[in-house]
């Protein structure tokens, strides 16, 4: 029953976090957990000292004292994907509060304890039981970042709500507004498929909207022998035609070219988790 009993979570973290199993609480229990949304500018790292497709797990906001820093309300991951961009989301996954952790090879966010995986670029869940969860709890909270000059990159602020979710939708309002305002304004978006899709059938979806790919991004899979064992690795990819795009396997993304009416149709697609604006 609700409250009777907690697992104890160990969290050990540097760049690194070592533990994932968490506690499982109960939602009673986080009807009155707090939120931590207040906005503080946090520095977590520099750009330059990450490898693309690699992440670290710090606390935010952090305090310096380790018992209070080690609450995994507090953790967060940041990853700098394969495309260069650093996102970071919170670690408690939506569904019972285990800790997600990423695999560079299969570019997911997966969770050790019931098997969610959510999307990297959005932070949505795409399988497992969280993502059959109502919007917007199959979401993972967003962290907001910024990058100076030197490329320090400095976390400023939470979107939504630390083991609820978030509200990802919003990402749609730009479009929409443009849709108002300047409805014949070819604008650029970010397609983020919830699976990575076979490229012929990717390029299909294109293909069926008024759209010009700008950018299409996907991996060619190869088998290379790594300890005495035959191994399946991806190469990451990114293609600026369809021609380009023949050698790879399977997409996962996409940027294209259009109008803001038709990027709003295109997040109807189900394949497709969301369509954000590029500045």
């Amino acid at each position: 029953m609700a409250g009777q009993r907690r697992n104890i979570l160990k969290t050990f973290f540097g760049v690194s976090l070592i533990a994932t199993l968490a506690p499982f609480l109960s939602w009673g229990g986080f009807l009155y957990r707090p939120e931590r949304s207040a906005a503080l500018r946090q520095r977590i790292a520099n750009i330059k000292d990450l490898e693309p497709n690699s992440r670290i797990t710090f606390s935010y906001p952090a305090t310096g004292n380790p018992q209070i820093d080690s609450d995994p309300f507090r953790q967060y991951g940041l990853i700098r994907l394969p495309t260069g961009e650093v996102k970071a989301y919170s670690k408690v996954c939506v569904h019972l509060w285990c800790l997600w952790d990423y695999f560079p090879s299969s570019r997911e966010m997966q969770c050790p304890c019931h098997g969610t995986v959510y999307n990297p670029d959005t932070g949505v869940a795409v399988r497992g039981p969280a993502s059959l969860q109502p919007y917007p709890t199959n979401a993972l909270p967003e962290l907001e970042l910024e990058i100076d000059g030197e490329g320090n990159i400095y976390a400023t602020g939470l979107k939504g709500r630390v083991g609820y979710g978030r509200e990802y939708r919003e990402l749609l309002q730009p479009l929409q507004q443009l849709q108002q305002s300047s409805p014949n304004q070819e604008v650029t978006v970010y397609i983020p498929l919830r699976d990575a899709l076979p490229t012929r059938t990717a390029l299909e979806i294109v293909r069926s909207y008024d759209v010009k790919p700008v950018r299409i991004y996907g991996f060619r899979e190869m088998r290379v022998e790594r300890d005495g064992r035959t191994v399946t690795e991806r190469e990451w990819m990114v293609a600026e035609t369809e021609a380009e795009a023949g050698d790879m396997d399977a997409v996962y993304a996409l940027e294209l070219a259009t109008r803001p009416a038709e990027a709003i149709k295109i997040a109807e697609n189900r394949q497709v988790i969301t369509v954000m604006l590029r500045r």
